[in-house]
Parts: C-alpha cells; sequence; structure tokens
C-alpha cells in the first residue's frame, strides 16, 4: 500500500470527514500539499460566491460607462478626457481609477503627434562645396587647415 493512500472509510484521525464524493480528506491533502484547511475553505467560499459586491458592481457600471464615452468619441479620448465626461454626467471618480478600468477593458486614446522642429530643409539640387581636407581635420601641423561653423 502507498504511503499516503486512504482507506475506504474516509476519516481523519481527528474524526473530520471528507466532502461527498471526495477520496481524501481535506485536512490531509492540506498536509500534504502543505498549505492550510482555512486557506481552502476560503477559496471554495470564494469561488461559490456569485453575487458581486458594491465595489465590483460599481467598477462595473463605471467600466460600461467608460466603453460608451469612448465609444462616443470615436476612440479618441483618454482617461483625462473620460474623466472629465463621467465628472460632467454627475459621476464622482478620480482620473486614477478611470485610467484602471480602461487599461484593464484594453482602452486607450489618441495622443496627438508631437511636435518636431525642423530647422534645415534640405535641397536636393543644391550645389555643395567640395570637401577639401576630406573629413581629417587633424593635418598633422599647426595652421595647415581653418574651419568654421556658422550656426
Amino acid at each position: 500500500m502507498v504511503k499516503y493512500a486512504c482507506p475506504e472509510n474516509i476519516e481523519d484521525t481527528a474524526g473530520t470527514a471528507a466532502p461527498e464524493g471526495a477520496r481524501f480528506s481535506i485536512r490531509r491533502m492540506a498536509r500534504l500539499l502543505k498549505v492550510s484547511t482555512s486557506g481552502y475553505y476560503q477559496h471554495v467560499t470564494r469561488r461559490a460566491s456569485v453575487v458581486a459586491t458594491p465595489r465590483q458592481q460599481r467598477r462595473a457600471d463605471l467600466e460600461v460607462k467608460i466603453v460608451d464615452i469612448h465609444r462616443e468619441s470615436r476612440g479618441t479620448y483618454g482617461s483625462p478626457r473620460v474623466t472629465a465626461e463621467l465628472r460632467a454626467r454627475g459621476e464622482v471618480v478620480t482620473k486614477k481609477t478611470v485610467a484602471k478600468i480602461m487599461a484593464s477593458a484594453g482602452i486607450e486614446g489618441i495622443s496627438p503627434r508631437t511636435f518636431k522642429v525642423k530647422t534645415t530643409v534640405v535641397d536636393p539640387q543644391a550645389s555643395f562645396p567640395p570637401d577639401l581636407v576630406e573629413r581629417c581635420f587633424d593635418q598633422g601641423r599647426l595652421d595647415a587647415a581653418w574651419f568654421t561653423d556658422i550656426t
């Protein structure tokens, strides 16, 4: 017989019976898996609860409203604008909460393009002066080549 096998009559040494249809007792499985029995029962009750808590219900309601506002803006609004719109509709909500809900739902706003300074426009038809030193600025002696920079 295997060391940890359980007899057909599933009774632990402390007298607690296993749940209906289980082969091993909860206490024995918890001891072998090195977990607490209270943790197992908390897991069972968490899994069995189907009623949403008020916090979960509010989050679900906010998610529906956020998706609706995002869709109305044709996908352009990010969390600051969605927050402002929710507040205009009478909701009390923070920008961080909206950002978390949007991230969990996979919703993103469209960011404007960053401004890039364009200082020089190179004309492909322009003629450039010849490079007489061939980019070798150290000629090996003093006063061999003089350079300037107009910028």
